[in-house]
């Protein structure tokens, strides 16, 4: 995805940093960021960190914000210009920020989601029962059972088992797909639903006969899944490795046919080979063709610089560090 610009807004919102010493350069706005509330403590140490380093360096971040749904609607307000995202972007709030901006916003990958945090920016995991032969999946695959029309496949979604390349007995046992609810009240998708649409399905619909299955009280929706999964032979459902369950394996993904199946452990998320590992990201704007604020420019040099991503492994979340590549294309996205 592309980054978006930073906005030079004058804010008077209460913050959780210091007022800048009155012997700092005039630079602007400082950063102000809200968002979601498991980066708030890493995005409150890289700003004191950042602003040690540079004291031009100044990084606000909102004491009540928790949702990274609350951090867009207060840029949109005028109220912020740096979002936390601990999820991707839901495609109604690019939309929004096309209308009120013009243009995309930059969204700059920071830190690795986790591998099995309960909770959090976690990797995804693809569930069947124990007793199912299957060796693993491809990414078109898994489409081919969760997507109501999956691209390239003209009869539509799997129905059996042997559709995803069982044979034998296991040939014509139906196919049966659990799954979280795929909107809210609100009208967007929980973030995990997002990933999942987004990354394995193209943006397509679920198919319509998923298995829906939301939190309850004592067990939430992902740990249901599983459960679901363990007792129905037939079953495949996504969820996370923290939810892993007896009954239920979470089965080696491929990027596509040939490439080899990944097995989800934290070195296979912590690398980038698992293809569904998951992303931390800052959004700003930044107008086509312009340079970025400077504020967020130091800001984000510092996330990206080898003492920013050092710190995520010391952060309780379990975030990982980008890959060397991840970062340079991050910053070739600030130039």
């Amino acid at each position: 995805m592309r980054p978006f610009p930073a906005t030079a807004i004058a804010l008077a919102l209460a913050t959780s940093a210091p007022a800048p010493a009155a012997d700092i350069p005039a630079a602007g706005a400082p950063m102000f960021c809200a968002g979601g509330e498991t980066l708030s403590p890493l995005l409150r140490a890289w700003a004191e960190a950042a602003a040690a380093e540079d004291p031009r360096t100044r990084v606000d971040v909102a004491p009540d914000a928790a949702l990274s749904a609350e951090g867009m609607r207060l840029l949109l307000d005028g109220r912020a210009n740096c979002v936390s995202m601990v999820r991707e972007p839901f495609p109604s709030e690019l939309a929004a920020f096309r209308r009120q901006f013009g243009h995309a916003p930059l969204l700059v990958p920071v830190a690795r989601g986790s591998f099995a945090t309960r909770g959090g920016t976690h990797a995804i995991a693809v569930y069947v029962n124990a007793a199912n032969p299957i060796r693993g999946l491809t990414l078109a695959q898994i489409e081919a059972a969760f997507s109501a029309a999956p691209r390239g496949r003209r009869e539509g979604p799997a129905r059996a088992w042997g559709d995803l390349g069982l044979s034998g007995p296991w040939r014509t046992r139906p196919l049966r797909v659990y799954g979280m609810i795929p909107r809210r009240a609100s009208g967007d998708p929980p973030g995990v639903v997002n990933f999942v649409q987004r990354q394995v399905l193209g943006g397509g619909a679920f198919r319509d006969d998923l298995v829906v299955q939301v939190d309850r009280p004592g067990e939430q929706a992902l740990a249901t899944i599983v459960r679901k999964v363990a007792e129905d032979p037939e079953g495949i459902g996504y969820s996370g490795f923290g939810y892993a369950a007896p009954g239920a394996r979470a089965v080696p993904l491929a990027i596509r046919p040939g490439a080899p199946f990944i097995a989800g452990s934290p070195a296979s998320v912590a690398d980038g080979a698992y293809p569904l590992a998951r992303h931390i990201y800052i959004l700003v704007d930044r107008a086509p063709g312009r340079p970025l604020d400077p504020a967020a420019r130091r800001f984000l040099d510092f996330v990206l610089g080898p003492r920013g991503q050092a710190m995520i492994r010391r952060d309780a979340e379990g975030f990982f560090p980008l890959t060397p590549a991840e970062v340079s294309a991050a910053r070739k996205e600030l130039r």
